[in-house]
């Protein structure tokens, strides 16, 4: 086992499950579970209900944005879970979450392992999710196309987290996607004597801990979406000149860094004037976006050759 962080103690953990932060509210997290009793407590924790129709997974929808889907055993089919929860979504930015039960050479059953690095045996292919400030105990995991019951290696082993990284980091940057696995067999208590009845209670052992990661993931996908969603006013600008493809990116980058900065007003002041071209437009953003806050209807108003 490897430890995530140098953080040792559970305040970071219970500070992150206690956020109330309007970014926090604002964040979106998809999970995507296995098996209905790995389902069966954050269906609780989440007050999550069956969105309709049925497709070919079992989704549901909460009100505060967490959703959450049932893939079924593999990678295969946990790569196609998460496509069919995106593709059921409106567009927005959201984090992915893997939670569920993983056989483990040494470690005690119950343990929460926050997943530092995948490898998917057959193909080889290798992931590194990221490692958060959660002060949670780490771990490799191996994801197998069938139940590991020898544990070689000193690492977590399931079937599904190498499939579901692997096609949730193509959805959105692959710091916003985390696997956290649950203890359920190891040597001393090997995977055939595993009551899958108690399976959701060895997930409701890591309630704290599960809650803490979900409040995580919603912080900082709310200040990635703040930085990377264009505002509205991007295609009003856009509108107002023939821009070139670099000059298109350019303006793209204003917009986001006026929207983090909690600049919009000077972009919708912007978005009423009008410019010669599209070099006098850029230049007056960038006059706006940087001038001080006394000064901010001056440059918005009063910037070089651009405004006529």
């Amino acid at each position: 086992m490897h430890e995530t962080t140098h953080e040792t103690t559970h305040e970071t953990m219970n500070k992150s499950a206690r956020g109330t932060t309007r970014e926090s509210v604002n964040g979106a997290v998809n999970l995507v579970v296995a098996h209905r009793p790995e389902a069966a407590p954050l269906l609780d924790w989440f007050d999550l209900t069956e969105s309709r129709p049925r497709g070919r997974f079992r989704c549901y929808q909460g009100g505060d944005g967490i959703a959450l889907t049932i893939s079924g055993t593999g990678a295969h089919n946990a790569a196609a879970a998460v496509r069919h929860l995106h593709e059921r979504q409106p567009e927005a930015h959201r984090a992915w979450l893997n939670v569920g039960i993983a056989g483990h050479r040494g470690e005690p059953l119950g343990t929460g392992l926050l997943i530092n690095r995948i490898e998917h045996r057959r193909s080889g292919e290798r992931h590194w999710p990221p490692v958060p400030r959660l002060g949670l105990p780490g771990s490799s995991l191996v994801s197998v196309d069938k139940p590991e019951t020898e544990y070689p290696e000193d690492a977590a082993y399931d079937m599904e987290a190498a499939g579901f990284f692997a096609e949730a980091s193509r959805l959105i940057a692959s710091d916003l996607v985390y696997v956290f696995k649950i203890v359920s067999d190891n040597r001393a208590s090997p995977l055939a004597e595993l009551d899958l009845r108690r399976v959701p209670e060895l997930i409701r052992l890591r309630e704290r801990e599960i809650r803490a990661i979900v409040e995580h993931l919603r912080q900082r996908c709310a200040r990635f979406a703040s930085c990377h969603t264009m505002p509205d006013e991007y295609p009003l600008l856009l509108g107002k000149c023939h821009f070139s493809a670099t000059r298109k990116a350019m303006l793209a980058g204003l917009c986001r860094r006026g929207r983090a900065l909690g600049m919009q007003q000077r972009l919708h002041t912007l978005a009423k004037q009008r410019f010669r071209d599209a070099g006098a437009l850029l230049q007056a953003a960038e006059a706006a976006l940087a001038a001080p806050a006394q000064a901010r209807e001056a440059a918005t108003g009063e910037t070089g050759e651009g405004p006529r």
